[in-house]
């Protein structure tokens, strides 16, 4: 019966992933700017670390990664097959180029896959997906409708105002993650993460921010 449960938990899982897509597809139709789309999207993959939290059985671990594996295989064949007019294409990528899905968007559930192996159900892997889902998903939009003060990293323009959007983002969604699941909002180690976080993506290169931030939050946690 446990078995049964946790794959229909599994599907419910899928959907989650599959509504947010064709919520953000009608969103861009109607005028919202991809880029944007884009990060929406992020910060609702963010929340699939719940989904850890609802399976019963030890299978609830490997049937949780079903679903952004599935995604990647999606993501491949949706960037060598469609065109700007595919809805993943208009609501994951930067320019409407279906061959962005190949960079930073298939890096996501990749991640998934990884933090999942080595941080199931542990506050290091939530506040690891915290960090990258919600800290690094809204920075951009942070930065690029209210960062008024720029500074460069290692060739990269930033903003102060995403940065700390960053921090916010993943320090609060860290501490909410930690009483709803744990009971406890561990406040040092999200403030800890928070700060990792927030270094991480500003030297980041492109694309593999959604590697180096959330698995940089993790070891330095999962550490500690």
């Amino acid at each position: 019966m446990g078995l049964f449960m946790d794959i229909g938990i599994g599907v419910a899982e899928l959907v989650y992933t599959f509504l947010i897509v064709f919520l953000m597809n009608f969103a861009v139709d109607r005028g919202l700017p991809q880029d944007v789309s884009r990060k929406i999207v992020h910060m609702w993959a963010g929340g699939l670390v719940i989904f850890w939290f609802f399976y019963t059985t030890p299978w609830g671990k490997y049937i949780f990664m079903a679903t952004p594996a599935i995604w990647v295989i999606l993501l491949i064949l949706t960037a060598l097959t469609k065109d700007e007019e595919d809805p993943t294409v208009k609501s994951m990528t930067r320019t409407g180029n279906p061959r962005e899905l190949l960079l930073g968007v298939m890096f996501f559930p990749l991640m998934l896959i990884i933090l999942t192996f080595l941080g199931y159900r542990s506050f290091a892997g939530v506040a690891a997906i915290a960090s990258v889902g919600f800290g690094d998903g809204i920075a951009p939009i942070v930065g690029k409708y209210w960062g008024k003060h720029r500074y460069k990293l290692l060739g990269r323009e930033k903003s102060l105002e995403g940065s700390l959007g960053v921090f916010l983002a993943t320090l609060i969604g860290s501490l909410i993650l930690g009483m709803v699941f744990f009971h406890n909002p561990y406040f040092l180690k999200s403030l800890i993460a928070s700060l990792i976080a927030t270094i991480l993506e500003a030297i980041s290169p492109r694309d593999v921010d959604n590697f180096i931030v959330p698995l940089g939050v993790w070891a330095i946690l999962y550490f500690m």
